[in-house]
């Protein structure tokens, strides 16, 4: 199995003394590599190292007293600020604080005002769209002393649409072509929420080139976030502004506009079998592939219908749409059944296979399916060559078909 997205390298040794000799917190030697928690955490039980209790945590994480009053009292440092400091977090330095009983700037009322107008801080919150934790850096104050001004000016917070990421989301680009792939790999192997004013997208997949497709198809519109589950899976997620809104649909049928021109059908017939087509080459003795199928097996009867009603208007020969699976039948050894008809389209005649393969390559971004649709051209080109074959054209098909909605 890969590693993980986030891993890094910290030989076991090192791990030890830093966690268990010198008493760093998970937090200051994430620090050290410039990495979160998480990645120290996972290798602290790679490696079998006992982590520490909490309690036992905040006993043991060691600042000396007068070092913390300097930085409380005479530097006027914020908790949060010492906290970041020290690589722990604020409620340890409030911990440390009362066991040596060192009183509150707050509590005596010696905190020092913000000095800042109503005009600055809306033009930083509002013009800006800084969020209170990075106006505090700039002003050397708290958050919670900077939302309380926000408060006290009576200043409009910021709606979820307006609010600060620590991800930037980016319109869609609008372009067709692209809308259509996306489309067509959404109905194929996406799940697609809405969650308020976000369109989260995620998958769960053991193939590697599917994460890599789902990351390369959303990375310039915001970060994808991965991780591995506990069962070995890839999992991803994707956060996507409502520009995105046109992937929520999960609907058994075409929109009408795919059909208005020959490259946004061919994109969506990439998009959908990048993630449900599958190409099968069936070796003879002569170490040849005899012969190539192309086939899509899905729950998805309409679509199936449409696509060979489309592949038709282009010249592409494919079977009906049949049914591969009945509802109903067992699969699997933990007691599983397909709770509804699985559908089958094929194509199998060489040339329309040809010319399939052609426009597939074109508009797909899964390289696994790249793979296999080289292997396929190549099988296809050997048999073109064999006496007593028939002879296809190799060469590139027409464009022209259907301007009209199927």
């Amino acid at each position: 199995m890969s590693c993980p997205w986030n891993k890094i390298n910290i030989p076991k040794q090192v791990l030890t003394e830093l966690y268990k000799n010198q008493r760093l917190s998970i937090a200051q030697i994430a620090s050290k590599f410039n990495c979160t928690g998480k990645p120290i955490h996972r290798l602290l039980r790679e490696y079998q190292i006992k982590t520490r209790s909490v309690s036992e945590a905040k006993e043991r994480f060691f600042i000396p007293k007068n070092e913390l009053k300097s930085s409380y009292w005479t530097q006027k440092l914020s908790t949060d600020q010492i906290a970041q400091k020290y690589g722990c977090n604020s409620g340890t330095i409030l911990y440390r604080m009362k066991k040596y009983g060192i009183k509150s700037r707050g509590h005596l009322g010696l905190t020092k005002p913000i000095k800042i107008s109503k005009e600055k801080l809306e033009y930083l919150y509002h013009d800006r769209k800084l969020s209170a934790v990075k106006i505090a850096k700039i002003l050397h104050r708290s958050k919670g002393g900077v939302e309380r001004k926000i408060n006290n000016f009576n200043i409009i917070t910021r709606n979820i649409d307006n609010r600060a990421c620590k991800y930037k989301k980016f319109d869609f680009s609008g372009n067709l072509i692209e809308k259509s792939y996306m489309i067509g790999f959404r109905l194929g192997d996406l799940n697609v929420v809405p969650v308020k004013n976000i369109i989260v997208v995620r998958c769960s997949t053991t193939k590697k080139n599917q994460i890599r497709l789902i990351k390369n198809l959303f990375s310039q519109y915001t970060t994808p976030h991965f991780t591995i589950a506990k069962r070995g899976t890839f999992e991803i997620a994707v956060y996507l502004n409502s520009t995105f809104s046109f992937l929520l649909p999960k609907q058994d049928n075409i929109e009408t506009w795919i059909f208005e021109k020959p490259e946004y059908f061919w994109a969506f017939l990439a998009g959908y079998s990048d993630a449900e087509g599958y190409l099968s080459l069936r070796k003879e003795k002569t170490k040849i592939q005899s012969s190539v199928l192309f086939g899509i097996n899905s729950y998805d009867k309409n679509i199936l219908f449409q696509l060979h009603k489309g592949l038709k208007e282009m010249n592409i020969n494919s079977k009906p749409p049949s049914i591969k699976t009945l509802k109903g039948t067992p699969f699997g050894n933990k007691g599983y059944v397909y709770n509804q008809d699985m559908w089958r389209i094929t194509v199998n005649q060489k040339q329309s296979l040809w010319n399939l393969i052609y426009f597939w390559k074109i508009y797909s971004k899964h390289n696994d399916k790249l793979s296999a649709i080289e292997k396929a051209r190549q099988n296809i080109i050997l048999r073109n060559q064999l006496p007593r074959c028939l002879k296809i054209e190799l060469s590139k098909p027409k464009t022209d078909g259907f301007l009209r909605p199927i």
